[in-house]
């Protein structure tokens, strides 16, 4: 397994022992989690700019009984 350290004032660090603590999780847990969630937000937001940028190029739009018969639903 890869290590990876980060450097934090000593109150960060107080903070996020405090907060592992309350949610009962390790502090690399809670670094992992938090980071990967945010990674997958601005990917999620990058995708929905780039949906939206194609929408406004042919803002034509269908109602979802049409998008339910298209797909044989």
């Amino acid at each position: 397994m890869a290590f990876c350290s980060i450097r934090m004032s000593d109150e960060e660090k107080r903070i996020l022992e405090q907060y592992s603590a309350a949610v009962n999780k390790t502090i690399s847990e809670v670094l992992r989690e938090s980071f990967f969630e945010k990674l997958e937000d601005e990917y999620d937001i990058k995708s929905a700019d780039e949906a939206y940028a194609i929408f406004l190029k042919n803002p034509k739009t269908k109602s979802l009984d049409e998008v339910m018969r298209d797909h044989g639903l």
